[in-house]
């Protein structure tokens, strides 16, 4: 090989080194006229829209909104055109946390629904930190939580949330977003409600909505049949009894992960919610039009800190081949699947 022909070759695989990195590059952008209410910080895998964090004027709460293979919104973004509230229940959106009892001095303050006048809000202070990277893309957003009364220091805050969403694609086709959440309490107060209405939740598009019959769902433990069909509780053996049961309670102290499996378009997604053993989680909760998540009510003392790890994974996947479950065989690979991420969920946590 001579000279020419080296230096050629050489220039042609420096071209193509750089081709992959560029392909690696995850970014993160303020979108500065975002086609909803209020603000948004996108993250961005070649060029790409994988995610985006929601928040400020016009928005309920601050939230995170997922992006599937053909760019299509996968999440509930609870608005129309116009910005005014729209679909069913439009005050779950994305990836999100809340409470509709927060209990203290000031009262009891719903941060889930936020539709009191005045209202409470979660108000973001603050990006920490924002910054793309070779494999994924970071979020340190630091959020008030404040009542809509004050007391007589003239405070109105209940708590300070420092949020971290690390968003990737390990494999290169699902999306991973571990979102870890320190919530530190400005006075005394209880975090209280019940599971359809409190806890970290996923909210699929409001076109699951329309075909909430099309859906379904896996769970570890595994979940047993209910006669609301649309939702079902697991409790943990030390939690208190809830005052009015649900036609069945599955009793278990172990409750890791739970999948639900939707249409969009044509195609068809899962989203895994993970729950590793640190969280004080005692339920779990799903809805048949898509939304999902798990629940536990907590005391905590002025200053006091609650530091929560989940996992959600996304994924494209096969439609069911027995509507509008999957067939035994896809539902045995998926179980599979999702107990070998929870384990690595884990196994991550303890590094």
């Amino acid at each position: 090989m001579n000279q020419k022909t080296l230096i050629a070759f050489a220039v042609h695989a420096l071209l193509f080194s750089l081709t992959l990195s560029a392909r690696a590059d995850w970014t993160v952008q303020s979108i500065e006229k975002p086609e909803h209410p209020g603000k948004a910080m996108e993250v961005r895998a070649d060029g790409k829209p994988v995610a985006r964090l929601v928040y400020g004027d016009g928005q309920k709460k601050p939230y995170l909104h997922v992006y599937g293979e053909a760019g299509e919104l996968l999440t509930n973004s609870g608005l129309s055109a116009d910005g005014k509230d729209s679909g069913g229940f439009p005050h779950h959106r994305g990836i999100y946390i809340g409470w509709n009892r927060i209990t203290s001095n000031l009262g009891s303050q719903d941060l889930w629904h936020l539709n009191a006048k005045p209202a409470p809000q979660m108000l973001v202070r603050e990006f920490v930190k924002q910054e793309g990277g070779k494999d994924s893309a970071t979020l340190v957003i630091r959020i008030d939580w404040l009542a809509n009364k004050k007391d007589e220091q003239g405070s109105d805050q209940l708590i300070s949330e420092t949020r971290t969403l690390v968003i990737s694609k390990p494999d290169g086709k699902r999306t991973q977003v571990d979102a870890h959440f320190t919530l530190k309490a400005a006075r005394d107060l209880e975090l209280g409600g019940d599971l359809q209405h409190s806890g970290i939740h996923f909210r699929a598009s409001n076109e699951v909505h329309g075909r909430a019959k099309e859906t379904s769902y896996l769970a570890d433990p595994t979940n047993r049949e209910t006669k609301g069909k649309d939702f079902a509780v697991v409790v943990d053996p030390k939690a208190k009894a809830p005052a009015k049961a649900p036609a069945k309670v599955v009793v278990t102290g172990d409750l890791k992960w739970c999948r639900l499996l939707f249409p969009i378009g044509t195609r068809w997604y899962s989203a895994t919610e993970m729950n590793p053993p640190t969280n004080p989680v005692e339920e779990l909760s799903w809805r048949d039009y898509g939304r999902f998540g798990y629940f536990f009510k907590k005391k905590l003392k002025a200053g006091e800190t609650l530091d929560l790890d989940y996992r959600f994974l996304i994924a494209p996947e096969e439609a069911p081949t027995s509507k509008p479950a999957p067939s035994p065989e896809q539902a045995a690979k998926a179980t599979a699947q999702a107990a070998a991420d929870y384990e690595a969920f884990v196994k991550s946590l303890k590094k």
